[in-house]
């Protein structure tokens, strides 16, 4: 039988080494996509500590063809992931009076180009194969935005509607798509745990039911 494969976009030592933990600990094969190489070393140093081995490679997701490339070299060497998880965030704080068009056209081509690009390159291998989940993480922001976080809350709000018409796309081809909104702060021993979310991820993509779960406190 073959090991089930995760890719996680956007890895770092927060919310992605959750979700590497989770599935690691599962049996599934680790992809992390980092932004540098020090986290990523870092990531796979600790899962090496849990006897979870995790490849993975360098690409800032702000960079469309550099995704791109880093996906197609991953999918070349490993194949089609059973479960994507887009995880990547960047937001520049400030009102909305105060926001640089610039500046939230950067942090938007992160926080749902990306997605959008990487759910996209998996799609065929998936369709092909039959099977698949593609998750994003979503925040309270795109709920619920506030003032001073305006760029963030955009970019939560056009993710969750990416999301949510992922799911309606998907379902017709006998995958799954959604959302995990998280709705706090990402602290350990707490409700927002890493590993609670990552737990949380690995539950949507066993029931591959809802388009969109939330996690409060």
């Amino acid at each position: 039988m073959n090991q089930p494969m995760i890719w996680i976009v956007g890895a770092g030592c927060g919310i992605g080494l959750g979700i590497a933990k989770s599935f690691g600990q599962r049996g599934y094969r680790t992809m992390l996509i980092t932004r540098e190489a020090q986290t990523l070393s870092q990531m796979q140093d600790i899962l090496r500590e849990m006897n979870i081995e995790a490849a993975g490679a360098v690409a800032h997701t702000g960079d469309e063809q550099a995704l791109r490339d880093t996906l197609e070299h991953l999918e070349t060497q490993w194949g089609t992931p059973d479960v994507l998880v887009y995880n990547a965030s960047a937001h520049t704080p400030g009102l909305p009076s105060e926001v640089v068009p610039e500046q939230l056209t950067e942090d938007l081509q992160v926080n749902v180009i990306g997605a959008l690009t990487a759910a996209q390159h998996v799609l065929p291998g998936m369709k092909a194969r039959g099977t698949g989940s593609v998750l994003l993480t979503g925040g309270g922001q795109g709920l619920h935005p506030t003032a001073a976080l305006a760029s963030l809350g955009i970019g939560k709000s056009a993710l969750r509607s990416l999301a949510l018409s992922l799911h309606e796309e998907f379902k017709e081809y006998g995958l799954y798509a959604g959302t995990l909104t998280v709705c706090g702060f990402v602290q350990p021993n707490t409700p927002f745990d890493p590993q609670t979310i990552g737990d949380a991820f690995y539950q949507m993509h066993m029931k591959r039911a809802e388009a969109e779960v939330v996690l409060k406190p």
